[in-house]
C-alpha cells in the first residue's frame, strides 16, 4: 500500500518557529509513527508551494529520525525546486536595482518553470499513490481532481466553528475552508471521540463511516518522569523558579485556555490559606488577546510575586519542568484533544483537568475532572494536593498507568487500519 503523506508544516515550522504549535507536534509524531511501520510504502509529499518543498527538504535533513526518509521527488526535481527557490530569493532582493516591470516578468518565468518542472503535487505522484493524507491544511484541488487516491484528512477539532468567541475571526474561516474541502467520497480522521462527534454534527455530508479516531500521544523521549536531580535544580534556576513547591500550567496563552480563572483561584487559595511556599508556573507563548492574563496577574498583590511566567521552553527542558511540579492544572474550556494533560501524566504528575469536550478520554479516572469555572473546586483540589503527599503519591502512579494507554505507534497503526479499510472499498 502506497501511502502521500503531507509534511508541508514540518517544513513551514522548521523556519519559522510560530507554527511549532501542538498541530506541528502532532504531524511529527504521526510522519515517525508512520515511518516505523514496516507495512506501508510511506513517501513524505508536500502540497504547498514551491518554497514549503524546499523548506521539507531541509527540515528532513535536520530531523534525525526521519533522516533516511525522503520526499516523493526524484532528485532532479529536487535540484530544480532548490535552483527556483534560491533564484526567487535572489530576485526579491534585487528590488533596489531592478525596475518593478522588469522583476514581476521575472518573477512569472520562474513560478512557470516550477509549473512546469516540479509541481509539489503532481498528477503522476497522486495516481501512483493509493492514499493521500493531509494531516492539517484543506485538500488542494490537485487532490480533489485525482480520482484513483483514497483522500484522508486529519480533524483536530472544531473549536473556532461551535466557540467563535473564544478565537479570532480568521481562524474560523481557515477552518471552514479546511472542512469545505471533504465531500461524501473522502475519508476523516479525528484525534478524538469528542472530535468525531462534533465533525459529524457539523458537516451532514459525511458518512461516521469514513470518520476514524486516532487518539494521540505524548513522546517518549520528550516525556518521562525525571528523578535526576542535577536537572530538576537546572530547570529552577534556568526559568527562576524558587526552591518551593509550584503548580505547572501549559498552554499557549488565550481565552480558551481559561488561564485567567487559574490564576484567581490560585490567588485567592494562597491569601485565604497563608500559604508562603507555593507558586504557579505558566508555560506559554503569547496567544491571541493574552493582555487579559496579564491583567489578572497584575490585580492581585501576591500574584505578582507568585506566578512566574516562563514563554516558551524547548523540548529538552519539558520533563524535568513537569517531574518538578506537584501539580498540573488544565481548566480549558474545549479541546479537540488535550496534549498536556496527557503529557503532565506520562511524567508522573497529578492532573487537575476540565471535564469537558474530550478531556475525560485523555485524563480518564487519573485526573481530578472539575468544571472550568468551577472556583472553590479548583482552590480544593489544589489545597489537597499541597497537604497530601500521599495523594499525591496515588495520583502519579495513576498519571503514569493512563499515560500507558497512549502511544504514536499505536495511533499510526490505528490510522493504517484506517487506510486498509478505505482501499478495500
Amino acid at each position: 500500500m502506497k501511502i502521500l503523506y503531507d509534511i508541508s508544516l514540518l517544513g513551514i515550522g522548521h523556519y519559522d518557529p510560530v507554527n511549532r504549535t501542538g498541530t506541528f507536534r502532532v504531524v511529527e509524531n504521526m510522519a515517525c509513527g508512520l515511518a516505523s511501520l514496516k507495512d506501508i510504502n510511506l513517501k513524505f509529499c508536500v502540497s504547498q508551494n514551491l518554497p514549503v518543498l524546499v523548506e521539507c527538504l531541509d527540515y528532513l535533513t535536520y530531523n534525525k529520525k526521519l533522516l533516511k526518509k525522503t520526499l516523493a521527488y526524484s532528485k532532479p526535481q529536487e535540484f530544480i525546486a532548490r535552483q527556483l527557490y534560491n533564484y526567487n530569493i535572489k530576485l526579491s532582493k534585487s528590488h533596489d536595482t531592478l525596475p518593478l516591470k522588469v522583476l514581476k516578468k521575472f518573477y512569472r518565468i520562474a513560478n512557470r518553470l516550477a509549473e512546469k518542472h516540479i509541481h509539489p503535487l503532481n498528477a503522476k505522484l497522486l495516481q501512483n499513490a493509493d492514499v493521500f493524507h493531509s494531516p492539517c491544511f484543506a485538500l488542494t484541488s490537485q487532490v480533489k481532481e485525482s480520482k484513483n487516491v483514497k483522500k484522508f484528512l486529519t480533524v483536530h477539532d472544531l473549536i473556532p466553528i461551535l466557540y467563535p468567541n473564544l478565537f479570532e475571526h480568521n481562524n474560523e474561516e481557515y477552518l471552514k475552508k479546511i472542512l469545505n474541502s471533504i465531500d461524501s467520497e473522502d475519508y476523516v480522521t479525528c484525534v478524538s471521540n469528542s472530535t468525531k462527534n462534533d465533525l459529524c454534527n457539523y458537516l451532514k455530508n459525511i458518512d461516521p463511516e469514513r470518520v476514524f479516531v486516532t487518539h494521540l500521544a505524548a513522546a517518549p523521549d520528550v516525556f518521562y518522569p525525571c528523578s535526576n536531580s542535577e536537572k530538576l535544580v537546572g530547570i529552577r534556576n534556568k526559568y527562576h523558579i524558587p526552591n518551593a513547591a509550584y503548580i505547572l500550567s501549559l498552554c499557549t496563552l488565550e481565552p480558551r485556555k481559561n488561564i485567567d480563572h487559574v490564576i484567581r483561584c490560585f490567588a485567592k487559595l494562597i491569601q485565604e490559606q497563608n500559604i508562603k511556599d507555593l507558586y504557579l508556573i505558566l508555560v506559554g507563548t503569547k496567544g491571541w488577546s493574552y493582555n487579559k492574563i496579564f491583567e489578572e496577574v497584575a490585580n492581585f498583590p501576591l500574584a505578582k510575586e507568585r506566578v512566574i511566567l516562563t514563554g516558551y521552553v524547548a523540548d529538552e527542558d519539558l520533563a524535568a519542568l513537569y517531574s518538578g511540579a506537584l501539580a498540573f492544572t488544565y481548566l480549558s474550556f474545549y479541546e479537540g484533544f488535550g496534549l498536556p494533560p496527557l503529557e503532565a501524566m506520562q511524567c508522573g504528575v497529578p492532573v487537575i483537568s476540565s471535564n469537558t469536550s474530550s478531556l475525560p478520554e485523555v485524563v480518564g479516572d487519573a485526573a481530578i475532572m472539575l468544571d472550568p469555572l468551577d472556583v472553590d473546586g479548583l482552590c480544593q483540589s489544589i489545597l489537597e494536593i499541597y497537604n497530601n503527599s500521599s495523594l499525591r503519591e496515588t495520583m502519579s502512579l495513576k498519571s503514569i498507568e493512563q499515560a500507558k494507554r497512549f502511544s504514536w505507534e499505536r495511533c499510526a497503526r490505528e490510522t493504517v487500519k484506517a487506510y486498509k479499510k478505505a482501499v478495500a472499498v
